[in-house]
């Protein structure tokens, strides 16, 4: 399927490189997923965007999750 997912991809916050924007959620082949924003342009990946495996903190992608609070 088009979900990524990575025994070799690290999980834990002193791995954490990377930002990207997680922007949606699906479900592809059965397969649970985010939909994430890369900031490397509209001609990496779907134009600019990935799927990646939800639910189990694939590449941590929810160790450093945060969130805009509007006041």
């Amino acid at each position: 399927s088009g979900v990524y997912e990575s025994k070799e991809c690290h999980s834990g916050e002193k791995d954490v490189n990377h930002a990207v924007l997680a922007v949606g959620y699906g479900v592809e082949d059965g397969k649970d997923h985010w939909i994430v924003k890369n900031s490397w342009g509209t001609k990496w990946g779907m134009d600019g965007f990935f799927q990646i495996a939800r639910g189990s903190n694939m590449c941590g992608l929810a160790d450093c999750a945060s969130y805009p609070i509007v006041v």
